[in-house]
């Protein structure tokens, strides 16, 4: 008796689900199904709020819009992003190289070294650098829209050179 009943609801649940499918808010569409394969990345100049050099591909999403997004960044050599932080969660990891991450304020950071395949989540706000010696390729997931927020403002490639931010 238990069998049949659970098949009943079981059932009739799904018809409501069918009936009734899932409404998403304009400013966040559903995910799309995407398949990338790392030889066919298409690869193109990372944004302007990093230090020139690097290379991006959004693999999902929009970085500029509300929701979540996934992007690779690709570092050449010697390649470091200037202490910062983001008021999103970001979570990374490597896929290529190795890269040192300074996490927290200057003052009471801890530095790691992360390979292929490591993982870090850096929650809203902590304060982190990155730099790869050797290149590195990492792949990275947030929500957006992203924010970047250089600790020094001379730090920040958006700023012209010689640029004073006003006080």
């Amino acid at each position: 008796m238990k069998a049949p009943l659970f098949c009943l609801l079981l059932f009739a649940g799904a018809n409501a689900m069918a009936a009734n499918p899932a409404k998403h808010p304009a400013d966040h569409p559903p995910m799309q199904h995407v398949m990338v394969h790392a030889a066919t990345t298409a690869w193109g100049p990372a944004p302007a709020f990093l230090p020139p050099g690097a290379q991006a591909a959004v693999l999902v999403g929009d970085p500029g819009k509300p929701g979540v997004f996934t992007l690779r960044l690709k570092f050449p050599p010697g390649y470091r992003i200037p202490r910062h932080w983001h008021p999103t969660n970001e979570a990374v990891t490597v896929i290529e190289g190795e890269v040192s991450l300074s996490m927290g304020t200057a003052a009471d950071a801890h530095v790691e070294t992360f390979a292929p395949g490591d993982f870090v989540n850096l929650p809203a706000h902590m304060q982190h650098e990155a730099s790869a010696k050797g290149g590195a390729v990492v792949q990275v997931q947030s929500t957006g829209p992203f924010e970047i927020h250089y600790i020094d403002p001379k730090d920040d490639p958006r700023k012209p050179a010689g640029h004073k931010p006003s006080k």
